[in-house]
């Protein structure tokens, strides 16, 4: 489903260079909420915004709204990957 939402903003609030950053904070500040309101899973709120789960995962902790625990075997081996070559550049 695409959801469209015309929004009147008064002239000069919002100049070119913050346009796209309003537009992605609207973006994330939805994916958010759907999340909180239990509408979407992480994986759901991620693809709105194209992030991984994992980076969805960190902008809930960002934001300061919680997470329930729901990794599935693809996260499990990003995370691995994250560990082999965090591991590989601290030099153990």
């Amino acid at each position: 489903m695409k959801l469209e939402i015309e929004l009147e903003i008064p002239d000069g609030a919002v100049d070119k260079c913050s346009e796209a950053e309003l537009i992605r904070s609207v973006k994330e500040q939805t994916a958010l909420n759907l999340y909180s309101d239990d509408r979407v899973t992480t994986g759901e709120a991620a693809g709105m915004l194209g992030l991984t789960r994992i980076q969805f995962l960190d902008l809930l902790q960002r934001s300061g709204v919680g997470f329930r625990v729901e990794l599935d075997d693809e996260d499990f081996a990003q995370i691995r990957r994250w560990r082999e070559d965090h591991t590989r550049r601290i030099g153990r």
